[in-house]
């Protein structure tokens, strides 16, 4: 049994739960056994629409001694062996109560601390700025790069989209809040440069601020599609030409279906993922709202603007390819079965 600590709401997101449900169905198709345990503030349908098990705790800090032993409680209750945490509130303290009863695994983005784990894994673009390897000088297992990016599992390599001549439709993504409202400026900018006949298929959750807004614009324009709610977010980008996104996870979903994009940050934890996708070619840039808000519908329009030439769009299709992704979630999974077998 592996057990998977890790939440989603509307102040976290859904990304953490997303990228943990992958990795537990490629632990089911290898025979292994999940549970996931999530507070109670949890949206839990999306684990309920993937079909995984789940049991809930109150919602408390996740580091607090109250929390650990119930969560301590679940893993002797079930005789798990492994506990996957992801999540950005943890300590070192209860890590080393966790260790007392099951190995522990940590799915990090950011190098914050040094914990006391069997495993890290961080796979995203920009892990070699931060020098895993000079901190971590002890025991812990260190799972790095792409080659653990748990995306693109569901996708097959041989039915990716090639580049295509014809631009029909943009996926627009600004994040599931749209903190800074930019999701009506970004559509307007781009309505303004493309053809009547392209859609814009803006996505919002019920958390957004600007939903009743993007709501009331697809009213008055057959050219902006909203879409709601989004579970599967593949399924979306596939039907797409084109994305215009934020840098947060999503951003692993088009890479997975070889999709050009143009990537923008909103806030300054997404700097490095940005960065890194910009400076590998394997996105255009989008803007800098956080540091350059006065110029940033400028640089989102110059950064789409280049994609609207195939042979751009051709050199990123082709750099994506070279990440061989796919094989993420079936490599973490055998890594974490591995902890069950000692």
């Amino acid at each position: 049994m592996v057990i998977f600590r890790v939440d989603a709401n509307s102040m976290i997101g859904k990304g953490h739960m997303k990228r943990c449900i992958a990795i537990a169905k490629a632990i089911k198709l290898l025979g292994g056994s999940v549970l996931f345990v999530t507070r109670e503030d949890s949206d839990i349908s999306v684990l309920e629409n993937n079909f995984m098990e789940y049991k809930t705790v109150p919602s408390m800090t996740l580091g607090s001694e109250k929390a650990i032993n119930s969560l301590k409680d679940i893993i002797v209750e079930t005789g798990a062996k492994v506990c996957v945490v992801d999540s950005y509130d943890v300590s070192n303290t209860a890590f080393c109560s966790l260790r007392e009863v099951c190995k522990v695994v940590l799915i990090e983005d950011y190098l914050y601390d040094v914990y006391d784990v069997d495993c890290v894994v961080n796979y995203n673009l920009y892990v070699d700025k931060l020098n895993y390897e000079t901190k971590y000088k002890g025991n812990t297992n260190l799972l790095l790069g792409m080659d653990y990016a748990p995306f693109g599992n569901d996708i097959s390599l041989s039915l990716r989209k090639p580049p295509i001549n014809d631009i029909e439709s943009i996926m627009v993504y600004t994040g599931e809040l749209d903190t800074h409202e930019l999701a009506p400026g970004i559509v307007d900018s781009l309505l303004d440069c493309v053809d009547d006949s392209v859609r814009l298929r803006v996505v919002t959750t019920k958390n957004a601020s600007t939903r009743d807004k993007l709501f009331k614009m697809s009213n008055t324009s057959s050219q902006i599609i909203v879409e709601p709610d989004i579970t599967n977010y593949p399924k979306l980008i596939k039907s797409c030409d084109l994305a215009v996104t934020v840098a947060d996870s999503v951003c692993y979903d088009i890479l997975s279906c070889n999709i050009p994009a143009c990537v923008f940050q909103s806030d300054y934890s997404q700097n490095l993922l940005m960065t890194g996708l910009t400076q590998k070619n394997l996105m255009v840039y989008g803007g800098d709202f956080v540091n350059k808000s006065n110029r940033f519908y400028g640089d989102l329009v110059e950064g789409f603007k280049s994609l609207t030439f195939e042979e751009n769009r051709k050199d990123i299709c082709k750099n994506i390819l070279g990440l061989n992704l796919g094989h993420g979630a079936a490599n973490l999974a055998k890594a974490i079965l591995n902890y069950e077998k000692n």
